[in-house]
C-alpha cells in the first residue's frame, strides 16, 4: 500500500512538473515582432468598413485614428493620424489604412487608437458627426480624449512572401448613441464590441434583393445562427441602451431593395429586418416577417464567396394593416 502511494505521488508530481514546463514555454517563449526585419518577411494589409448608423439626420461620422499597433508594436504602413469618414464605407466599400512587408508569425490582436480631440490636420474635434443641416457635431469619448480599441482576428498569421489582408469592420450604429439630438461613444466595452477584425480571404458575403420595399426605411440585421433572442434584441442592452447588439453586421436596404452584408466569416446566419419608425416605443413590432426560398434562419456563407438571397414583405406588415 505504502508503495502504491509513493507511486501515486511521483506520478503526480511528473504531471505537475510537466504542465509547469509546458505552462512556462507557453508563457516565456519568444513573440514575434512585427517590425523585425531580421526575419522571413510577409505582406500585411489593413482596411476598414462600416455598417450604418441609425439616425437619418447623420449625413457623415468622421474619427481620427492616431495609431495601430499589433501585439503591441507600431505597424508602420499606416501613416498616422487619419481622419475617416465612415459613412462612406457601407455595403462592402472599404478604405485601406495601410501596407507593409512584416515578419512572417502569428499574431494574436491588434490596437487601433481613437483620437477624439484632434483630426489629421491639426483641428479640433478629432471625431465627429456632420448632420443634414450642415452643421457639425463633437462626438465625446470618455476619458482624456482618445481611447485604445482591441481587436483579436481568428487565425492572424502572416506567411512568408503572402500578403494577408485584415478588414476592420467599425459599426456606427452600435459605436454612437444619440439622446436629445447629442451625439457621443458609447462606453469603451460597448465601443469595443462594436469593433470587429476579420481575415478577408476567410470571409464571404451575403447580397440580397428586397422585392416589395415600397420605399420604406429599412434595415437588415446578419445573426450568427441560433444566436438571435427576440426578447432582448429588440429592446435596449447595456449601459447605452443598443437594439440588435448581437447582430454580426447590419445594412440599410436600397431604394430600390438591394442591400449587401460583407465580411461574414465562414458559417450559417440568420437573417431579420427592421422597419424604422418615427414612434419612440420599439419592440417585436419593428420586426417584418422576411419570406424567401431559402430558410433565413439557416443561410449559409462560405469564404471568398456571395451568397445571393431573394427577399419578400408581406405588405400588409408595412402599412401596418
Amino acid at each position: 500500500m505504502k508503495n502504491r502511494k509513493n507511486q501515486n505521488s511521483k506520478l503526480g508530481l511528473f504531471i505537475m512538473l510537466f504542465l509547469f514546463g509546458s505552462c512556462e514555454k507557453s508563457v516565456f517563449a519568444p513573440q514575434t515582432n512585427i517590425n523585425d526585419s531580421q526575419a522571413s518577411q510577409g505582406g500585411l494589409k489593413m482596411s476598414i468598413t462600416d455598417a450604418p448608423i441609425d439616425s437619418p439626420d447623420v449625413k457623415g461620422a468622421f474619427i481620427t485614428i492616431s495609431e495601430i499597433k499589433v501585439d503591441g508594436k507600431v505597424f508602420e504602413g499606416f501613416k498616422g493620424p487619419k481622419t475617416v469618414n465612415l459613412l462612406e464605407l457601407q455595403n462592402g466599400n472599404t478604405l485601406q489604412l495601410g501596407s507593409d512587408q512584416v515578419a512572417a508569425g502569428s499574431y494574436s490582436k491588434i490596437q487601433l487608437l481613437i483620437n477624439a480631440s484632434s483630426d489629421d490636420q491639426g483641428n479640433s474635434p478629432g471625431c465627429y458627426i456632420t448632420k443634414s443641416n450642415g452643421s457639425k457635431e463633437t462626438l465625446e469619448l470618455s476619458g482624456n480624449g482618445s481611447t485604445e480599441i482591441e481587436l483579436r482576428p481568428k487565425n492572424f498569421q502572416v506567411n512568408e512572401n503572402q500578403e494577408l489582408e485584415i478588414i476592420m469592420d467599425f459599426d456606427l450604429r452600435k459605436s454612437i448613441k444619440s439622446k436629445n439630438n447629442d451625439f457621443a461613444f458609447v462606453t469603451k466595452g460597448e465601443l469595443t464590441a462594436a469593433v470587429r477584425a476579420e481575415i478577408k480571404n476567410n470571409t464571404g458575403s451575403i447580397k440580397g434583393k428586397l422585392e416589395n420595399s415600397a420605399g420604406n426605411e429599412l434595415v437588415v440585421y446578419v445573426y450568427k445562427k441560433g444566436s438571435f433572442n427576440a426578447n432582448t434584441e429588440t429592446k435596449g442592452q447595456g449601459s447605452s441602451n443598443i437594439m440588435f447588439a448581437k447582430a454580426i453586421t447590419s445594412a440599410k436596404i436600397n431604394a430600390d431593395g438591394s442591400f449587401t452584408l460583407s465580411y461574414l466569416p465562414e458559417g450559417e446566419y440568420e437573417i431579420y429586418c427592421e422597419k424604422k419608425s418615427n414612434n419612440i416605443s420599439t419592440g417585436l413590432d419593428v420586426l417584418v416577417n422576411l419570406e424567401s426560398s431559402v430558410n433565413l434562419k439557416s443561410v449559409p456563407v462560405k469564404a471568398g464567396a456571395q451568397t445571393s438571397l431573394n427577399l419578400s414583405i408581406n405588405l400588409g406588415e408595412l402599412f401596418n394593416i
